[in-house]
């Protein structure tokens, strides 16, 4: 909570913001935010003429000006009320002769403190926001009166004054006698030429001070919507108000505000990584829904995930209560979902075939037929593999049936090879001459045996050559029909691939 501790030389007093009214307490909570109020004697303004000045030599000289004015007083400063960097303006020297009466009331506390301002100064910006340039301010409190002259918007002059008297019926010792002592004052130092004083902004009940002043010849200035009187707090509201956004003349020193900026650091890292975030939101929306789906996608695999795994605890009880070693029943069931990834599809065999004709125009499927032989049984009756040419390969014609040759009796996945026998005639359409009709048969036997994992255990082409070498020994019939027979390994043949 916003909290105001005001420092007069009667006491201080203790004020919280709650629902924009400021209400006095007893005591502030550590979680409040302190922001302090000196209206006290020991506060002194001097402006003078700051010079165009930059960076170091622009702090040394301020700093040589402060410690001239408050030797003895860390609760100083020089802001600046007119001009800029790249302009020579006024500056103020404000501060406290002597800050016992803060840091007594300071070293009670364990609260961040925002900073402590001195009620001439405040006086002197909130003026200048309402471009009041010449104007005798006066503010009563319960036992002092405080005073301040500003002139073209510089303040020359401050007093706090002890009331001796509360009520002003009294006109020798009447807040009138104070403001007509401090006119005398200003026309005799020449601030102000006789007859030239500026009217009076009476920031209290202006009822008893109306008719001395203008008895005396003064204008009473009318108080400002801005700095009307509301709540508790009255004419302080105002003050109060423009406190709390931390203007410029702030006076305590840096390790008693230590922790409040250390607290502002952290909301402004916040700050930034909230916004930040919201950069992200705004300009990476497609990356950021796509960061989310994949977040939701993770928990939702590792929610699959859990539930598979307890599945397969369930499965593993289930198949130790059936006497079945469960690693054995796994790797049964791997087995069988690689032979099915493994096994050549049916339009891939077909394609594999097409290949083989696509070059002969004159060329027909007439049958075809392909099976899935189990490991240890033979292939094309019995047949053994024939390849081409005859003169560098030696013919292996075993009897007892032929199998495909496996250097490998097992593929990487660690499953058994396993092959795919195929077998196919062709019908011709017209008809070709011997020679060119060995031509053809070795031409589509090329073809098929140029495909990896193919072994050809029935060749047509190779019993034609023999037929036509002299001296010959004569085939059967039923051994020169157009018939190609052949192993295919499935490790060759991806799904969906072409064995």
């Amino acid at each position: 909570m916003k909290t105001v501790l005001f420092i007069n030389s009667s006491g201080a007093r203790y004020f919280r913001r709650v629902n924009r009214i400021w209400q006095r307490i007893d005591q502030p909570e550590r979680k409040d935010k302190l922001w302090v109020i000196a209206n006290l004697p020991e506060e002194t303004l001097e402006a003078f003429k700051l010079p165009l000045l930059y960076g170091r030599d622009r702090s040394n000289f301020l700093e040589r000006h402060l410690v001239s004015a408050f030797p003895r007083s860390s609760y100083r400063a020089a802001p600046l009320i007119s001009g800029n960097l790249f302009k020579p303006g006024m500056a103020v020297l404000t501060g406290l002769t002597t800050a016992e009466e803060v840091t007594s009331k300071l070293d009670k506390l364990d609260m961040p403190v925002a900073g402590v301002w001195g009620m001439s100064m405040l006086l002197t910006l909130m003026a200048k926001r309402l471009s009041i340039r010449d104007v005798i301010l006066v503010m009563p409190s319960v036992h002092y009166l405080r005073i301040l002259v500003i002139k073209e918007g510089v303040p020359v002059l401050t007093r706090c004054i002890h009331r001796y008297h509360e009520d002003n019926s009294t006109e020798n010792d009447s807040d009138t006698n104070e403001i007509l002592r401090t006119r005398q004052h200003l026309e005799n130092h020449r601030i102000f030429e006789h007859g030239a004083t500026p009217p009076v902004l009476y920031l209290g009940d202006a009822s008893v001070v109306t008719a001395y002043l203008t008895r005396a010849g003064l204008t009473l200035r009318p108080v400002p919507n801005a700095w009307l009187p509301d709540g508790e707090a009255a004419y302080l509201h105002p003050l109060f108000e423009y406190v709390i956004s931390s203007p410029r003349g702030q006076l305590a020193p840096l390790q008693l505000r230590a922790r409040h900026l250390a607290e502002n650091i952290r909301r402004a890292a916040h700050l930034g990584i909230a916004a930040s975030l919201l950069s992200i939101v705004l300009f990476g929306q497609d990356d950021f829904r796509a960061l989310i789906s994949l977040h939701g996608k993770d928990n939702r695999l590792r929610a699959d995930l859990q539930l598979a795994e307890s599945e397969s605890r369930r499965i593993e009880s289930h198949i130790s209560t059936s006497g079945l070693d469960p690693a054995q029943v796994r790797q049964a069931t791997r087995f069988s979902a690689l032979e099915m990834e493994a096994a050549p599809a049916p339009e891939a065999i077909f394609q594999f075939v097409a290949r083989a004709i696509a070059d002969s125009p004159q060329v027909r499927i007439k049958s075809l037929s392909f099976r899935f032989p189990q490991p240890g049984e033979r292939y094309c009756q019995g047949h053994s593999v024939i390849e081409l040419p005859l003169i560098d390969r030696k013919i292996d014609l075993p009897l007892s049936g032929s199998q495909p040759r496996d250097t490998d009796s097992k593929d990487a996945t660690g499953v058994p090879a396993r092959h795919t026998e195929l077998q196919f005639t062709i019908l011709q359409n017209e008809t070709l001459a011997p020679v060119a009709q060995i031509e053809l048969l070795k031409r589509i036997s090329t073809t098929l045996k140029s495909s990896d994992g193919v072994q050809l255990m029935e060749d047509p082409a190779a019993f034609s050559l023999i037929n036509t070498l002299k001296g010959g020994f004569g085939m059967d019939a039923p051994k020169t029909e157009n018939l190609w027979c052949m192993s295919v390994a499935w490790k060759t043949t991806p799904t969906g691939g072409t064995p």
